[in-house]
Order: C-alpha cells, then sequence, then structure tokens
C-alpha cells in the first residue's frame, strides 16, 4: 500500500513537470495567456507533490 502512494505521487510530480513544460512552450508558440494558466496548473500539481514534514515520518525528530 505505500509503495502504491510512492507511485502515485511520481506519477503526479512527472505529469506536473510536464505539464508545466508545456505551458511554456504554449505560451512562447501558441497563446501567452493560456500557455501561462497550463503552466501555473503544472507547477500546482508538481508543488502538490512534494511531501511535508506532517507526512514523512523520518523529519519528525527534527520538529523539537
Amino acid at each position: 500500500c505505500v509503495e502504491s502512494e510512492a507511485l502515485m505521487k511520481l506519477l503526479i510530480g512527472l505529469s506536473g513537470f510536464i505539464i508545466t513544460m508545456l505551458g511554456v512552450i504554449l505560451a512562447f508558440h501558441l497563446d501567452f495567456t493560456i500557455g501561462l494558466l497550463v503552466t501555473f496548473l503544472g507547477v500546482f500539481m508538481f508543488w502538490a507533490m512534494l511531501p511535508s514534514t506532517d507526512s514523512n515520518e523520518r523529519l519528525r525528530r527534527y520538529d523539537r
């Protein structure tokens, strides 16, 4: 069950990175506004993948 969570976070992170790059390409080549919106969507997806200290058990010992 832990492996599936890690795999899902990895896929969300990779999707966010790909969508961010596609947004930059769209902004330069097609429409700046749509490209910017797609870029922010990708950054949000990538940011959501990053771990927090609440969910990371290894970092709890440093929270004292």
